[in-house]
């Protein structure tokens, strides 16, 4: 974007945004605040942006296990709920899977008593990655969507590292462009013993948060892509099988969440 694009975007003049870059101007909270807005700068970054400035960060940063979050809490876990028989996951800024529902933890059994590491299971060696069909499509959209993702960020240390834990695992994947195309939208086909289950994926977040963690956090879906998948997971939950133990719903890991960070988005 050029300097002229973000002054008419940030409703300030070319030449005020000229000498904020040259270091000629130290802007004003409302300055740094309607330059974030034009650029769609995450609520983390803007305090980076402001204590850059000189200023006071603007957006405080809640662990979902306090008090004041409690109703956002609970509004998640009612998403998880609602969402049987089918899988849904919460996952935040540093894509670690911080929760699931019973569904979610039939599928993924690794969902345990800490946060587990997207990187590491579903693009690392192991089961999950095994049991994903379409590995290659499914792999190269996740690494896309991070790189995206960590481009439009600030600084962050943790985040650059998963990303080139990410590449690693990638680096001698091919890229599955050809079958990819005959996809309206990249989601997971399971195989499950000799079924291949085809799923779609959804996003949703919170889409006006004015805090950090709750800015970071997504709950992802997973629906039946066929009949095939919609019977698999209606029989999967009547048979009663236990998930991994996890945590009560209503407080969605008050122990194992304190900190946050697909294909169609949802705002809630």
């Amino acid at each position: 974007m050029s300097q002229l694009d973000l002054a008419i975007r940030a409703d300030l003049s070319q030449r005020h945004i000229s000498f904020i870059e040259t270091g000629r101007s130290r802007p004003r909270v409302d300055v740094v605040q309607r330059v974030a807005e034009a650029l769609e700068v995450p609520l983390r970054d803007r305090n980076i942006l402001l204590e850059s400035a000189g200023l006071a960060p603007s957006y405080p940063e809640v662990p979902l296990s306090d008090g004041a979050a409690a109703p956002f809490r609970a509004a998640i876990g009612k998403l998880l709920e609602s969402h049987e028989p089918y899988p849904a996951f919460v996952i935040n800024r540093w894509w670690e899977m911080i929760d699931a529902n019973v569904a979610g933890r039939r599928i993924f059994p690794l969902t345990g008593d800490g946060p587990i590491s997207l990187v590491e299971t579903l693009l690392g060696p192991g089961p999950i990655r095994e049991m994903i069909d379409n590995f290659p499509a499914v792999g190269w959209t996740f690494l896309r969507h991070m790189r995206r993702e960590v481009a439009d960020s600030g600084p962050d240390e943790r985040l650059q590292e998963l990303l080139a834990r990410a590449e690693a695992y990638m680096k001698d994947v091919p890229v599955d462009d050809e079958n990819a195309r005959a996809e309206l939208v990249i989601c997971p086909h399971l195989r499950i013993g000799d079924q291949v289950i085809k799923t779609v994926s959804m996003v949703a977040r919170f889409g006006t948060a004015r805090e950090v963690t709750l800015d970071e956090l997504r709950v992802e879906f997973m629906f039946p892509g066929d009949e095939e998948a919609e019977a698999f997971f209606r029989i999967g939950a009547q048979a009663g099988r236990e998930p991994v133990p996890g945590t009560d719903r209503t407080n969605v890991s008050s122990q194992r969440v304190t900190q946050s960070g697909s294909a169609s988005s949802v705002q809630v």
